[in-house]
């Protein structure tokens, strides 16, 4: 594979309702010197989206307009699969069309593909734009000025246990907007996205890190802009109650289906478990508390899981003393998180 980036990366930007935002994201990327193409995917927009977007594609010789078969509305992640198939350059990266990217936005992936040639990918760190008075005073949460990334660099071989809240340092998150990847990944190596209407790419990255080597870019300023409106597609679809615990049964189904190891299907396992307890009452919960603190050790080691759980299952006064016993426990009994053991286990055997 070509490690050199100039005119080499092809960007995917899916476009759905969208048409006050696609044209500066397409911009974005257009001046970046790396761009080989930029793929638009109009995902059946009620608006004029679509109007844009072919204007977009005449003006622009690099720009490229995708669309389902009979103007479909698919989502993003089957939106980005499309583009993905289409795709040319030997690099992918994504775009919302909602979001911008900044200047220089692949210096890092420039000396890491070249340096580390068997790297399969580069994350970065997204910040934000507000684009009204209105939209800031409802995302009070996003005025922090955190940027949306891992708070810390970690080798490829932990990113894994990072998503999933239980690395012993670092714990976080990274947006698809701020992901570079070799095209090549999708041949066999990792999966494509999704069809979920929501956690698409909470799944899509957890899979990603799970097969190859994803190395740390730049992570202390923003590489891109995530815009932030009334019009989001999160905010327009509000998460549902069984939205999380739809992405854990599904990780925990392509787990088992993909001969994963067994430890990463008992994770997922007491992920789904501890959705599950938050739907239902008091009774079934306490149920499958029990049942599966003797049947799933990870549900029971990993504090993520097991401690919103309890407090659930028993109640905030019975679930305190349990909680306390229980960390006295580990302490003694599991002073290195069995899971992450077993995990680094695998991963040897497996490389």
């Amino acid at each position: 594979m070509n490690t050199d980036l100039d005119n080499n990366i092809s960007i995917i930007i899916p476009v759905y309702n969208a048409g006050s935002f696609v044209s500066k994201a397409v911009e974005s990327a257009l001046i970046q010197p790396e761009v080989k193409e930029v793929i638009l995917i109009e995902d059946g927009s009620r608006d004029n989206s679509l109007d844009i977007c072919t204007q977009l594609a005449a003006n622009y010789e690099k720009v490229r307009l995708f669309k389902h078969p009979g103007n479909a509305n698919k989502g993003a992640g089957l939106s980005r699969n499309l583009g993905i198939e289409g795709a040319t350059g030997d690099y992918i990266a994504f775009l919302d069309a909602d979001d911008y990217f900044l200047p220089d936005r692949f210096m890092a992936e420039r000396e890491l593909f070249k340096n580390k040639p068997n790297i399969d990918g580069v994350y970065g760190a997204l910040g934000f734009h507000f684009y009204s008075e209105q939209d800031k005073n409802r995302f009070p949460e996003l005025q922090t000025g955190n940027l949306t990334t891992m708070p810390g660099k970690v080798p490829p071989e932990e990113l894994f246990l990072s998503l999933l809240w239980l690395h012993p340092k670092v714990n976080g998150y990274f947006s698809v907007d701020a992901l570079t990847v070799k095209r090549n990944i999708f041949l066999g190596k990792t999966p494509l996205f999704n069809d979920l209407k929501l956690h698409e790419d909470t799944v899509f990255l957890l899979q990603l890190v799970s097969n190859c080597m994803i190395e740390p870019g730049i992570l202390d300023r923003p590489v891109g802009i995530r815009g932030v409106h009334g019009h989001n597609r999160i905010t327009k679809n509000p998460e549902n109650s069984q939205s999380r615990l739809l992405m854990w049964k599904y990780l925990y189904d392509w787990s088992a289906k993909a001969s994963k190891n067994k430890y990463l299907q008992k994770c997922f396992e007491a992920y789904v478990v501890s959705e599950k307890i938050k739907h239902v009452k008091r009774i079934p919960a306490l149920k499958l508390f029990i049942t599966h603190s003797f049947s799933n050790r990870y549900f029971l080691t990993m504090g993520v899981c097991f401690n919103p759980s309890c407090r659930i299952a028993l109640g905030n006064f019975f679930a305190g003393g349990i909680l306390f016993l229980k960390v006295r426990i580990q302490a003694r009994f599991f002073k290195n998180n069995s899971f992450i053991r077993n995990y680094r286990s695998y991963l040897i055997q497996k490389h």
